[in-house]
């Protein structure tokens, strides 16, 4: 009756002043045998009772109890607790390598790192070695590179900066700036704004061949027509012959665009007649059966996606705007502190020597012109929130994106398509 149940689990420590007291070890002990302390309680609250009856019948039967203080036990409630440790055990040393000090607190705080479902591992006395060797190897190592000096590599301070650099952004402008901070007046006058981000008319992707010569045209699109399966044959006759610069390295691809009288400012502009033609294409990878006759030639024009339309209301974009928004104003945040250091900072620079580096590209790899980033891609770290206003699903996967295709390489094998015609 006085052993322990079957089933739960005591911690291997000594016993303390008050009765045993949790594990040293132990990241969560309640989690083992949550109902261990108000028992407890209850158990000194008994033993106090018996023992001032027992007083009272050897005093002959005096109803009076003594009068002697009694010192009740007293124990660190769970809510001060950390990982099931007071802030006395946390401090308490585990290991000591050299100068460096492994507390129990961080070996705790190790274990809750891993996760939830990793936590379970470390119950075994065995697995809390095994991870106490890891951190003892880790700190052995680490002064070991120190004496050697690679803390004053660059590569090695480079790192430490962005860490750093992550760990002061997150606390004074991700932690502070909460979601909660956007208004629903800010929601709905971004919607107002940018009506065209969540309403959009149908839309279709389209690739084309653009060739001056009707002669030349009219032997490329029977050549396609002849070959109606063969996916990499648009491609191929597409580098060969398309005479449209904008899309020449992209195998003639258009993009997304919309009906000549439906067109949105930020459509790629599309000849009102192709665009038409491609409209009126009904099958994915299909071909306009004839020519399309516009100033600059003769086009032969191939279907490749299609996006259905899109109508969002104020509700259903209430939440991709309110995260844009959050997003943004801490990024302007930091913006703001950024050109307050530099208002403030002794900062030169010599944009002249920017000519001088170059760089040597390797064999096959082509220059391609890429956005510079924005400052909020330099400063703060992704922020994992929807986009505004996600594009509907396109109809294949390779429609789906709208980024240019790198050239390849003369005499290379262009890569298959999972899709028939579907630009890669």
């Amino acid at each position: 009756m006085n052993g322990p149940r079957p089933g739960v689990r005591f911690p291997a420590a000594p016993p303390g002043p008050d009765g045993p007291r949790p594990s040293t070890l132990d990241p969560a002990p309640s989690a083992w045998y949550p109902s261990r302390l108000p028992m407890r309680r209850r158990l000194y609250a008994l033993i106090a009772l018996s023992l001032a009856g027992s007083g009272a019948l050897a005093c002959g039967g005096s109803s009076e109890t003594p009068t002697a203080p009694t010192e009740t036990p007293t124990e660190a409630t769970p809510a001060a607790l950390h990982h099931g440790l007071t802030e006395a055990q946390a401090r308490e040393t585990l290991a000591k390598i050299g100068t460096r000090t492994i507390t129990v607190g961080e070996f705790a705080d190790a274990i809750a790192a891993k996760g939830p479902f990793l936590q379970a591992r470390y119950n075994s006395p065995e697995r809390r070695r095994e991870l106490l060797d890891q951190m003892v190897r880790f700190e052995l190592l680490a002064q070991e590179a120190e004496r050697e000096g690679f803390d004053e590599r660059p590569e090695v301070q480079r790192t430490r900066n962005q860490v750093l650099i992550r760990r002061f952004l997150k606390q004074h402008y991700e932690d502070r700036i909460q979601l909660t901070d956007i208004r629903d007046e800010e929601v709905r006058q971004y919607y107002d704004a940018h009506r065209s981000e969540f309403d959009k008319p149908e839309q279709v992707r389209a690739s084309h061949i653009l060739v001056r010569s009707r002669a030349t045209a009219q032997r490329v699109l029977r050549q396609i027509l002849d070959n109606p399966t063969d996916v990499r044959l648009f491609r191929e006759l597409s580098e060969r012959h398309n005479e449209d610069p904008a899309t020449r390295d992209r195998f003639g691809d258009l993009r997304f665009f919309s009906r000549p009288e439906q067109r949105q400012s930020d459509e790629p502009e599309i000849a009102a007649t192709v665009a038409t033609a491609a409209f009126s294409i009904t099958t994915i990878g299909g071909i306009h059966p004839e020519l399309v006759e516009t100033p600059e030639g003769f086009h032969i024009v191939k279907l490749t996606g299609r996006r259905a339309a899109l109508s969002r209301s104020l509700e259903d974009a209430s939440r991709p705007i309110r995260h844009r928004l959050w997003r943004e104003r801490r990024e302007q945040a930091v913006e703001d502190l950024v050109g307050r250091l530099r208002s403030e900072a002794d900062v030169h620079e010599d944009l002249s020597l920017l000519s001088e580096v170059h760089i040597d590209l390797p064999a096959g790899a082509f220059p391609t012109e890429m956005p510079l980033p924005t400052a909020g891609e330099l400063t703060v770290p992704p922020a994992a929130t929807a986009a505004p206003a996600p594009a509907p699903a396109a109809t294949t996967p390779a429609a789906a994106t709208g980024a240019p295709r790198r050239p390849r390489a003369s005499g290379s094998t262009p890569p298959a398509t999972g899709t028939a015609g579907a630009p890669r």
